[in-house]
């Protein structure tokens, strides 16, 4: 995986990020997985940004800030079709939605553990978010409320909905 690459990118590109930092580890490591965490490439105003849901919750950040920021290295999935109503929905939680601590931190590793979801569900999930909760529920996946990140990386892998683009 390679540094975030602003010419390589379109707008509705799903990154699936790996980090060094003792959180990510964390997580990669309760997931099994080699990712941990998602954000979603949008063109706006005719610049490419990137939300995510991030400790202060799900925001809209120019690319160049965020890969400074967070200096992640990403695979991609691109969506076949990224239409505006999709567009629309991932607008609509920027700088209204917290962060959602209490399932990624209690819900999902027992979940992983057991096999069985304690958390919220359907109905209250979109309140709080965190990363692979807002892609899932981007794209509309079943059960996206309980989705880790790695969890969304090979949901993507097998949907149709998805071209796989070349480790960015």
């Amino acid at each position: 995986m390679k540094t975030l690459s602003k010419e390589l990118l379109q707008s509705g590109d799903v990154l699936h990020c790996t980090a060094d930092r003792l959180l990510s580890r964390i997580i990669r490591t309760f997931t099994k997985g080699r990712v941990n965490h998602t954000a979603l490439a949008i063109e706006v105003w005719d610049e490419l940004f990137i939300i995510d849901a991030q400790k202060d919750g799900i925001n809209l950040r120019p690319i160049d800030e965020w890969n400074r920021k967070y200096t992640y290295s990403y695979r991609v999935h691109r969506p076949k079709e990224f239409t505006t109503e999709i567009r629309i929905k991932a607008v609509s939680k920027i700088g209204s939605t917290p962060y959602d601590f209490l399932s990624l931190i209690v819900w999902q590793p027992i979940y992983i553990l057991t096999g069985k979801w304690h958390g919220r569900g359907k109905k209250n999930a979109g309140k709080r978010m965190y990363c692979s909760e807002y892609i899932a529920w981007l794209f509309d996946f079943d059960y996206w409320w309980q989705l880790s990140p790695q969890a969304v990386y090979n949901l993507m892998e097998e949907d149709a909905r998805f071209a796989i683009v070349e480790e960015a």
